[in-house]
């Protein structure tokens, strides 16, 4: 294999690996009902998609540090959609 379409395969696989990885907000939006019992989209106003996963993460490594305890009601795998769905709805 020549190195131009070695090249391409590896560009390929890389971006389709991205996308499986990427965070999804529309399925966020619908993992967030435990969240939107308390909490407004704008609450998040101006907080990246990053900032709010690390958020959600440090609660569900310490439940005690917040009001309710998430663990039972949101996954891990969750948590990225669940961010990205509040940044984006922040920013609007």
């Amino acid at each position: 294999m020549n190195k131009i379409s070695l090249a391409l395969l590896s560009l390929s696989l890389a971006a389709a690996s991205g996308a499986a990885l990427a965070a999804d907000p529309a399925a966020g939006e619908a993992k967030a009902d435990a969240c939107l019992d308390c909490h407004m989209p704008d609450d998040f106003s101006g907080l990246s998609a990053a900032e709010i996963e690390a958020a959600i993460r440090a609660i569900l490594s310490d439940p005690a540090s917040h009001p309710e305890d998430i663990s039972g009601v949101l996954a891990e795998e969750d948590v990225p959609d669940v961010a990205a769905w509040f940044a984006q709805e922040g920013a609007e």
